[in-house]
């Protein structure tokens, strides 16, 4: 999803919202759930090529910039933690395939995966984010501290495991 802020009058903004149906964007259900919740209706909605996107049909859902007020903010967070989702896994990916993530690289998959979605939550915070050359945000990541969240992570997630084994599927009463 794009966001399109043009001006459309003396201090009044036109917010477009852009949607690609042929490579929708991870938030893109998430935005459309938000509008429904909040009953944010589109003053204008249509499909149309736009510049940028020849070839593809997108749709489009404009908005007054004061009606969506303080929820363009709330559609921003949206992206934003998507973004730094998108990334923080990139990156535990990027490390993982290094070696510098042995506790990781030996997990099997299932316990992996939720161990990556632990460091996600862990690792979700400005300081771990920076810009690169083009002003782009990144993940910048400490390997070692990754690699001991990643030991407490497996370990968490093992003793559920664990847990869950343990525990007696059915109850009989007689």
């Amino acid at each position: 999803m794009y966001i399109a802020v043009e001006p459309a009058g003396l201090m009044m903004n036109t917010i477009k919202l852009v949607f690609d149906p042929t490579d929708p964007a991870a938030e893109d259900q998430e935005v459309r759930d938000y509008l429904s919740q909040h009953e944010l209706e589109p003053r204008y909605h249509w499909f149309a090529e736009i510049e940028g996107l020849e070839g593809r049909e997108c749709e489009i859902m404009q908005f007054g910039g004061c009606y969506l007020g303080r929820n363009l903010q709330n559609i921003g967070v949206i992206q934003r933690r998507v973004v730094e989702t998108e990334l923080l896994t990139a990156e535990i990916g990027r490390q993982i395939d290094s070696g510098a993530l042995t506790a990781l690289a030996h997990a099997i998959e299932s316990e992996r995966n939720v161990a990556i979605a632990a460091l996600i939550d862990e690792f979700r915070q400005e300081e771990n984010f920076g810009q690169d050359e083009f002003g782009e945000l990144i993940a910048t990541l400490d390997a070692a501290a990754v690699q001991q969240a990643a030991v407490r992570a497996l370990a968490t997630v093992r003793q559920q495991v664990a847990a869950s084994a343990s525990q007696p599927l059915c109850r009989f009463e007689e």
